[in-house]
């Protein structure tokens, strides 16, 4: 797939140095011939998004995070939270000429509907992925001169719109339908509506709407096999290391030995050796603690750097543990407790990751009195119900590994359970980072960027 996303690249590198108001007048020299076929625009935007969701930004968020730490050159600068706006410039382009460019196209000019809705759950996806990151950012004025920001939760809101457009889209589609250019579901159209279904319910967590989340997790990603996992659906994947998982070519590539998950929080915390790890006698993290372990020394077909191992965005993991939080926030302690058991089940198949086949896992069913008062998941006394959401996050920041995910649920769970939050290590001062920088060449190119930008460590409004 490199050579796929650098030419999708180098297609977008003469607009990184212009703000967003200019992103969509792209089209307007009639020498250049406009009438691509909508399967090609997919695949570009489907590759866009690969790169906002699983590259760059992501693996500072896992520095942020606990998960990973950059230790050389310019990463280890960004784990101490020394970042700059031009680190934001590729997302911003992906997202506003690889994704929303396309994607206007697409809606004006295809008549069919599978297209049409995977490329809406597309925006939806990237879009709402901006707005956790950064905040306010523009959208429902983008094209026009000087656009506007659009505020975080307007934007939540439009993703919202746009996602239950794409499940109208998509339930027009017969369910046997294919389109063998999808990269990710296969043009599965029962795939894209669950995975549509999973992101409300992910953004109805950030924006506090339990009950909403819960409804939309119940018609999410209901198996494995309909989880969104980068170039999942891609045939020639892994043949060659041009064609790999984005943590290969990062581990092998120019940046090889400038990160690792090697001394990382998640590690502590999987390790059965630490006495303060998340092992008990009903759990035993050794084999998925091998396979999330990602340093270049240690690359082989068992860990998530292999050459063929796909990325995860949008997973049935994801959305069980949504079903457990969100399940307990509104129907209570043993409905959370039912689907994080759901969640254990699935850990136990072969299915669930690979890792060094000769290492222990066990993840036996939980019962409510594990987590009463001296229980194997309360050892520290506090009250049952509290116990419950505490390891339904901490499996869920273990689970979500690889994805924007597990940022947006730290900050979330900071600000409204830091009773429960999980004890992340400051990689230096004395605060946490709350979102990214703006795209420089948004700041350079749009009269209406703030000024100055937030800084990292100033919260975006829903984690006010």
């Amino acid at each position: 797939m490199k050579k796929h996303i650098r030419t999708f690249i180098y297609s977008v590198l003469l607009l990184t140095f212009i703000g967003c108001d200019q992103y969509l007048d792209v089209n307007e020299d009639p020498n250049v011939a406009t009438d691509v076929p909508a399967e090609l625009l997919l695949k570009g935007m489907e590759l866009a998004d690969v790169q906002i969701q699983s590259g760059h930004l992501m693996r500072i968020s896992q520095f942020w995070t606990g998960q990973m730490r950059g230790i050389a050159n310019l990463y280890s600068r960004i784990n101490d939270y020394i970042i700059s706006p031009e680190e934001s410039n590729g997302i911003w382009a992906f997202m506003y000429h690889g994704i929303m460019t396309q994607n206007d196209i697409i809606q004006e000019n295809s008549e069919d509907q599978l297209v049409k809705g995977i490329a809406n759950v597309l925006e939806a996806h990237a879009i709402g992925s901006m707005a956790s990151m950064f905040g306010d950012v523009p959208y429902s004025q983008v094209g026009s001169d000087d656009v506007p920001f659009d505020g975080q939760l307007q934007v939540f809101q439009a993703a919202q719109t746009l996602l239950d457009q794409a499940i109208v889209q998509l339930s027009t589609v017969p369910t046997t339908r294919r389109f063998s250019n999808d990269i990710l579901l296969n043009g599965n159209p029962t795939s894209w509506i669950q995975v549509a279904n999973t992101l409300k319910a992910r953004y109805y967590l950030m924006t506090r709407q339990y009950p909403e989340a819960y409804s939309s997790a119940q018609m999410g990603i209901s198996s494995a096999a309909n989880s969104m996992r980068y170039a999942k659906a891609y045939s020639a994947y892994g043949t060659t290391n041009e064609n790999s998982s984005l943590y290969f070519l990062i581990l092998t590539g120019s940046r090889a030995g400038d990160l690792t998950s090697t001394g990382s929080f998640i590690q502590s915390l999987l390790n059965p050796a630490n006495m303060t790890s998340r092992n008990n006698i009903k759990t035993n993290e050794s084999r998925r603690r091998d396979y999330l372990t990602l340093d270049q020394s240690g690359i082989n077909a068992n860990r998530l750097s292999a050459a063929n191992a796909t990325m995860p965005m949008v997973t049935y993991e994801e959305n069980l543990l949504i079903l457990a939080e969100a399940g307990f926030r509104t129907s209570g302690f043993n409905e959370g407790l039912s689907r994080l058991n759901a969640l254990r089940a699935y850990l136990r198949t072969s299915g669930a990751f690979a890792g060094d086949p000769a290492l222990a896992k066990q993840y036996d069913d939980y019962l409510a009195i594990d987590f009463s008062i001296g229980g194997i998941e309360n050892l520290d006394g506090i009250n049952s119900n509290r116990a419950l959401l505490r390891e339904i996050m901490e499996e869920k920041y273990v689970s979500t590994f690889g994805t924007l995910v597990t940022f947006d649920d730290v900050r979330r769970i900071r600000a409204t359970d830091n009773d429960i939050a999980l004890p992340i290590p400051l990689n230096a001062g004395s605060q946490y980072p709350e979102r990214m920088l703006i795209a420089q060449d948004e700041i350079d190119g749009n009269t209406n960027a703030p000024s100055p930008i937030p800084g990292i460590f100033t919260k975006t409004p829903v984690n006010q």
